[in-house]
C-alpha cells in the first residue's frame, strides 16, 4: 500500500519515491510509487499536479488501496524524484480549509447544513441548507469567518474508530466505517475529511462570498479564500478605477454617475424609439404607395430584424398586404398577413422551409425563421414570392 505524504505533511513539495508498478492503459501510463505527496481526487478536492521524474502528472485518483498516477509515458528510471506544483496545492488547501470554516459558521449561526462541496478553477460553491438566504444571513456569516481567520485559529487532523465519534460534537456525520479522519478546527469545527489542509486559519488570509442563488431548495454559495480573494479584488478595482477615469468622478461617486447615466439613456432610447416609429410611418406609406399589388416583397441590408418587423406591422395596420420581408443583418425572413388572408403561414413554413436550411415557425397569420446564409434566404425568399405572386 502506498505511504499517504500528504496526510503526514501536507506542505511536502520534494520526495523520492519507488515506481512499484507501471501499467499502460490506452495511451496513457497508470504509475503506483511507494509513498506519494500526490493528493488523489476525492472530497471535493481535485488532484494534484506535479512532476514525477521529467513526467508531467496529468491526473491522481485512488482506486480502493491503490494510488494511480496518469503520465504520458512511464519514467525510465524506478527511483524518481517527485515534486508537486506547490502553488496549485496550496491553493487548493486554503479553498478547502475556507469551506469547513465557511460551513461550521453557517451551521453555528443559523443550522445550515452543507450538502455539497466543489472547488473550481474560478469559483468554491457549497450548498446550504437555507432557502430563503439573505444578504444580511451572508454578510453577517461572512464577518464572523474573517475574524475567526484573524485570531489564526490551529487546525489538525487525526484517525478515529466509529465507537470514538460519539465524543466529539460532528458537524456531518461520516459515511465511512473505519479509519475515520477528523480535521478539527480547536473547539470550531470537527469534521470527516480526506484532503489536506492549512495550519491554521490565518493563512486562509480572507473569505469572501461573490454571489449566492437557490438551487434546488437549498442555497448555492459561491466564495473565494486566499490568493485567489486578492485577485478577484485586484481584478475588480482595476475594473472600478478604470470606470472611474472613463467618467470622469471619484470612485465614491462613480455608483451615482452610472446610475444618472442609465437614466439619461433610458429616456434617449425612448426618444429614439419615438423618432423612428415616425420614420417607419413614413417609410411605409411610401411603400404602400409604390406597391402595385398586394403582395410586398422587400429585403433590407441596413434594418436588424426587429427593425423590419416594427416596420412591417405598420404597413398591415394601414391595409390588407401579404408581406414576404427579410434582414440581412440578422438572415432572418417574415412573413405575414392581417388575418384577412386564406394563407396559413406557419402551415407554409413546417412544409417547406427544411428545404431551405431554415429554422423557425409560426401561426395562420404569421412566422418567422432564421437562415444559415443569405443564399438560403433569398432562394426561400424566391420561393414564396412564386408560390404567392398576384
Amino acid at each position: 500500500m502506498t505511504e499517504k505524504l500528504y496526510y503526514v505533511n501536507p506542505y511536502l513539495k520534494e520526495w523520492e519515491a519507488e515506481i512499484i508498478e507501471a501499467i499502460n492503459k490506452e495511451d496513457k501510463v497508470l504509475v503506483v510509487l511507494n509513498k506519494t505527496a500526490f493528493y488523489p481526487e476525492g472530497g471535493g478536492q481535485p488532484s494534484d499536479r506535479g512532476f514525477i521524474g521529467e513526467n508531467e502528472v496529468l491526473d491522481v485518483f485512488e482506486d480502493g488501496e491503490v494510488i494511480y498516477h496518469v503520465l504520458n509515458k512511464a519514467p525510465k528510471e524506478i527511483l524518481v524524484k517527485c515534486t508537486i506544483e506547490f502553488n496549485r496545492r496550496y491553493d487548493l488547501m486554503q479553498q478547502h480549509t475556507g469551506q469547513h470554516l465557511l460551513s461550521s459558521v453557517f451551521y453555528d449561526k443559523y443550522k445550515g447544513e452543507t450538502s455539497s462541496f466543489h472547488i473550481g478553477e474560478e469559483y468554491v460553491s457549497i450548498d446550504i441548507s437555507i432557502p430563503d438566504m439573505s444578504e444580511h444571513i451572508v454578510e453577517e456569516v461572512e464577518n464572523l469567518v474573517n475574524e475567526l481567520i484573524c485570531k489564526d485559529i490551529k487546525l489538525k487532523s487525526y484517525i478515529i474508530e466509529k465507537k470514538e465519534l460519539i465524543k466529539i460534537p460532528l458537524r456531518k456525520v461520516p459515511k465511512v466505517e473505519e479509519d475515520i479522519r477528523i480535521i478539527e478546527i480547536e473547539n470550531i469545527d470537527y469534521s470527516p475529511c480526506c484532503g489536506t489542509h492549512l495550519k491554521s486559519t490565518g493563512e486562509l488570509g480572507v473569505i469572501k462570498v461573490v454571489k449566492f442563488e437557490r438551487y434546488k431548495g437549498a442555497t448555492r454559495v459561491y466564495f473565494k479564500c486566499g490568493k485567489r480573494a486578492l485577485n478577484d479584488f485586484q481584478n475588480k478595482h482595476n475594473i472600478v478605477q478604470n470606470l472611474s477615469k472613463m467618467l470622469g468622478v471619484d470612485i465614491e461617486m462613480l455608483e451615482n454617475k452610472v446610475k444618472n447615466n442609465m437614466e439619461n439613456l433610458s429616456s434617449m432610447f425612448k426618444d429614439l424609439k419615438e423618432l423612428k416609429e415616425s420614420l417607419y410611418a413614413y417609410e411605409a406609406r411610401d411603400i404602400i404607395n409604390n406597391a402595385d399589388s398586394k403582395i410586398i416583397c422587400i429585403g433590407f441590408k441596413e434594418k436588424t430584424f426587429d427593425e423590419v418587423q416594427s416596420l412591417g406591422r405598420i404597413i398591415l395596420q394601414e391595409g390588407s398586404f401579404l408581406l414576404i420581408v427579410f434582414s440581412e443583418i440578422d438572415n432572418k425572413l417574415w412573413f405575414a398577413h392581417d388575418g384577412n388572408m386564406d394563407i396559413n403561414c406557419g402551415k407554409v413554413f413546417k412544409e417547406s422551409l427544411g428545404e431551405y436550411n431554415g429554422r423557425g415557425g409560426g401561426n395562420d397569420k404569421q412566422a418567422q425563421a432564421a437562415f444559415t446564409d443569405i443564399k438560403s434566404l433569398l432562394e426561400f425568399f424566391d420561393f414564396l414570392y412564386e408560390k404567392y405572386k398576384l
